[in-house]
């Protein structure tokens, strides 16, 4: 060869190590399937037995240089590569069980790079470039992982930065996987000032029963995750929660790992699936990056009905939103100390400032603000750092700070503004050893999640208007002026996770190969829900005419807290004084939950069959509950070419309990009373003795763990160099948690006093039934015409869904709904249990995605464009008689099919060297198309066409 190389050199343990560092380039579009064979066109000779040796690959997308190394480790063989040909570059993933010589073809896959093998040195080389106008090269926009069963599938860095995602955040990326459903109103044109990640079904499961993971290891909130519809914002008991417990943004990400069926027994704690976010490696060099995006109501058509448009404009509640202003600012900086460690450090600050009339009817207070902003705002700050400590030992520690806060203020009220204090922290330490004969990995982490309140005042008062209660919208006498907030509440979820997981190398026994994983899992939790002061509700308004009265007490002394004297709207003095106090007091309710599990899995191969038996047991000291999960995998390359490969699974999920459960059991506990009697003369009464208020209304019983049984067929075509994928799942969902009242299970009642004597509790009667097929067709390679390379993916599911569990854990089940009995749906009988589910269930929908590179412009288009199928949202509606019986009745409003179109566009204008500005612009629904979304109250819109601006420097 003519190109000089520098020789990854043998250490004195025998392992290669590179002898330069070479520089992490920009990155372009997206990841590549294993299928190419460009170096055979030019290597002169067969491989040698060498590159025939098979070995355990496990090669993560990142520079190439890295990929390199890691492809000498794990294989044993000397390589020498000249930096300025893979400076720029990044490896394909590459996992599974294969020769050296098939590993090393889906590395280089795409990269235009060949190789040569002589003397027992590898060495690499630029493959000529082919002069035709239309060209094809290797990518895929959603990459089927190696070994996957058809259930792993993975967007990596260059499909992450191409795609038109607006937000940022990780959900969002996976509308192109059609195994995921998201909710109904999702895209509301009422409330874009949002940056929330989207709640997500995987399968026909509840939202939030997936596990979502950084680098492994767990993020779900299970304070209450279930629980943030509008209602639950200004609660006086609670506070909303997410189970998405650290909101990262997609920047951050290496790439995002989707299991959605045949999941490895390494993973638990979920019924849908399994979303692992995998942060970024530092660059070899010194790189950077420097951006800002925003969208405002300006840049955006809202679709409103034309009744509601005036009241929408004169909006006071988070609702309805016709005015925002979002900003994102994002910033990395990263590169190699030494040629052995390396960091990165990333932050970004999402921001949405939603302004609102502070009264109704476009009220203009004189005693307040008429104008306030609500806002909301998610931080990511992230330092990773990676050590190869020696050719064995990989250290990687990473450090996430994640703060959310929401500021609302309560409509029509003065001094209430309050904040939701939402994600989170975490830290974690991995470390990989290569032995002889596994690889080791141990994670250690620790993660401090919250779903808490910060309040401005802790009294709320409902007064009637008044010259001194003056900041009400003065209509007629019974006209508010309603001051306070419900005061703080702090709920934290506190865990210390350890994992540990072994791979070891194949073995050989009886004509079959055996590649075994284990592992184990140990963590402790602790949750709480804390009110770190007392707060007050007053109730009970009197007002009558004032007179001689007086807001004095009999001693003399003032009430000026609960009583006031003031001109009224007709102009009459009044007197108006509350009677009722409830204090909910400080105090704090905890439990702490030890969980542990262990799983073991053997992927065997015997010639063309594969198949992965495998089982997990999971225990905790919660509801005391020990769980045996099996899974079993299989698939059969029909022809031993890889072009029909045919696959089955069955499989058990088990999920997680949630905290909520058992918080929610004892916070009336926390609230006391005081009263006073009806003022008979001038002055007024003092309040009593403060007795106990309610008994408890929930009552915690250990219930069993949810799961879901799942099985599924699918076959992958290779025909005409496209990959076809089509797959069945289907999943029964049993044990699912919901609530209802004690005497309905046949349980006694509660005494009165601690517990009351109809109460509520949590129990396992919640059922789901779903089916989903799905069909991806995914081109094996770019199309290249006249300089341009695009790459594309067409993927489609049908999903069917009953589930009597149509909200969350909190839905309250009657004695009829538990026993499953018939109920009106459409004019049918039906039971109970065969409802249709009330969200994430469309009933199908058909995705393109597109990326085309124009080089010669420096250019990026993508394009999303995506069709749902119309469908029938059924809605509650009161009671029906049917020949002298009673039921409860359903209805449905249809909702037609939504056609929209997402376009990025980004242009990069070099500086100097390898340093460039950026210009990136996206809409979103391009051809501003009306997509309905139905609910009891009637219908509402999608948002309209909507412009992101996005400016940056990189270098």
């Amino acid at each position: 060869m003519n190109t000089q190389s520098h020789r990854l050199k043998r250490s004195s343990t025998g392992t290669p190590t590179l002898s330069k560092a070479v520089s992490l380039g920009l990155l372009s579009l997206c990841a590549a399937l294993p299928l190419a064979t460009s170096h055979a066109q030019e290597a002169a000779e067969p491989a040698s037995a060498s590159m025939q040796r098979q070995h355990s690959f496990d090669l993560d997308a990142q520079p190439l240089a890295d990929s390199l190394i890691a492809f000498a480790q794990q294989s044993g063989l000397q390589v020498s590569v000249d930096p300025s040909l893979v400076g720029h570059l990044r490896g394909n993933v590459v996992r599974g069980q294969m020769s050296s010589e098939q590993a090393l073809s889906r590395l280089l896959d795409g990269s235009n790079v060949g190789w040569d093998y002589e003397q027992q040195v590898l060495t690499f080389h630029a493959l000529k470039s082919s002069q035709n106008a239309m060209e094809l090269g290797n990518t895929v926009v959603l990459a089927a992982a190696d070994q996957s069963f058809m259930g792993e599938t993975v967007v990596d860095r260059r499909a992450i930065e191409a795609f038109p995602a607006a937000n940022g955040d990780i959900t969002t990326l996976l509308q192109m996987h059609p195994s995921v459903q998201f909710s109904n109103t999702q895209q509301s044109s009422s409330t874009p000032g949002e940056i929330d990640p989207a709640d997500i079904s995987i399968n026909g499961a509840a939202f939030y029963q997936n596990s979502f993971m950084i680098d492994g290891v767990g993020i779900n909130n299970d304070l209450d995750p279930g629980r943030h519809e509008w209602s639950t914002i200004a609660d006086a008991r609670g506070t909303p929660s997410r189970s998405h417990g650290i909101a990262l943004d997609a920047d951050l990400l290496e790439e995002v790992r989707v299991y959605d069926s045949n999941v490895p027994a390494e993973y638990g704690g979920f019924n849908g699936g399994v979303i692992n976010a995998v942060t970024r490696r530092p660059s070899e060099d010194l790189h950077g990056k420097l951006s800002m995006s925003m969208s405002r109501s300006a840049w955006a058509n809202y679709h409103i009905n034309e009744e509601d448009r005036e009241d929408f404009e004169n909006s006071t509640t988070s609702q309805e939103q016709p005015e925002f202003d979002k900003w994102t600012l994002r910033g990395t900086l990263e590169g190699h100390v030494t040629e052995n460690f390396g960091a990165l450090f990333n932050f970004s600050r999402k921001h949405s400032t939603i302004p609102l009339n502070s009264y109704s009817d476009g009220f203009n207070s004189t005693g307040d603000k008429s104008k306030k902003d609500q806002t909301r705002q998610i931080d990511n700050f992230l330092l990773k750092t990676y050590w190869q400590v020696n050719d064995r030992l990989q250290l990687d520690v990473s450090l996430t700070h994640a703060p959310q806060e929401s500021e609302y203020f309560r409509e029509n009220s003065k001094n209430s503004d309050f904040v939701i204090l939402q994600g989170g922290q975490q830290a974690a330490i991995k470390a990989t050893w290569f032995g002889d004969a596994a690889k080791f990995t141990h994670n250690l982490a620790y993660t401090n999640l919250q779903s808490s309140r910060d309040s401005d005042s802790n009294v709320s008062k409902q007064w009637r208007w008044s010259s001194e209660k003056n900041w009400g919208n003065p209509l007629r006498d019974t006209s508010l002026s309603r001051e306070g907030s419900f005061g703080d509440i702090e709920q934290r979820q506190k865990s210390m996770t350890y994992t540990f997981k072994s791979d070891w190398e194949p073995i050989q026994a009886l004509g079959i190969e055996h590649n075994f994983q284990a592992g184990l899992e140990l963590a402790y939790q602790q949750a709480n829900y804390k009110r770190p002061e007392s707060a007050t509700t007053a109730a009970g308004l009197i007002a009558t005419a004032a007179g001689s009265n007086s807001c004095s007490f009999a001693s003399g002394e003032l009430d000026s807290e609960y009583c006031s004297i003031g001109t009224n709207v007709s102009g009459t003095l009044t007197r108006q004084y509350f009677r009722n106090l409830t204090h909910y007091n400080a105090g704090e309710i905890s439990m702490n939950e030890k969980r542990y599990a262990l799983f073991l899995q053997d992927r065997m191969q015997w010639g063309r069959l594969q198949v992965r038996p495998g089982v997990r047991f999971d225990g905790d000291d919660y509801m005391e509950k020990k769980t045996i999960a099996p899974r079993f995998s299989a698939d059969y390359d029909l022809f031993g070419d890889s072009s029909t490969v045919l696959t089955t699974g069955f499989n058990r999920y088990y999920g997680r309990s949630m905290f909520k459960y058992r918080l929610a059991d004892g916070r009336e506990s926390l609230e006391y009373r005081q009263s006073r009697a009806t003022a008979s003369g001038t002055t007024v009464n003092e309040f009593g003795a403060i007795t106990r208020g309610e008994a408890d209304s929930s009552s915690f019983r250990k219930i069993d763990i949810p799961y879901n049984d799942e099985w599924m067929v699918g076959i992958a075509q290779r025909w005409l160099n496209t990959t076809f994928e089509l797959k069945y799942v289907h999943r029964d969902g049993r044990d699912q948690v919901v609530r209802t009242q004690g005497v309905n299970l046949g349980l006694p009642p509660g005494d009165g006093v601690d517990e009351s004597i109809v109460y509520t509790t949590y129990t396992n009667a919640g059922s789901s039934e779903t089916d989903a097929v799905s069909l991806a067709i995914t081109p094996d390679a770019e199309l290249r015409l006249f300089g341009t390379r695009s790459s594309m993916q067409f993927a489609a599911d049908w999903t069917r869904t009953r589930s009597t569990n149509n909200s969350n854990y909190d839905v309250s089940f009657s004695r009829d709904e538990l026993n499953d009995e018939l109920v009106m749906y459409d004019g049918k009988l039906m039971r109970f249990s065969q409802l249709p589910a009330a969200n994430f269930n469309r009933p199908w929908t058909a995705r393109i995605t597109t990326i085309t590179h124009v080089p010669q412009a420096n250019l990026t288009l993508s394009n999303f464009l995506r069709y749902r199928a119309g469908y029938e949202q059924i809605v509650t509606d009161g009671t029906i008689e049917v020949e002298g019986a009673t039921y409860d009745n359903y209805s449905f409003g249809e909702v037609n099919a939504a056609f929209t179109w997402d376009l990025r566009a980004k242009w990069e204008i070099p500086v100097i060297r390898d340093q460039s500005a950026f210009v990136a612009v996206d809409v979103k629904n391009v051809l501003d198309e009306v997509a309905e979304i139905y609910s009891s109250t009637g219908y509402k819109y999608e948002m309209g066409r909507q412009y992101w601006l996005e400016v940056g420097y990189q270098f």
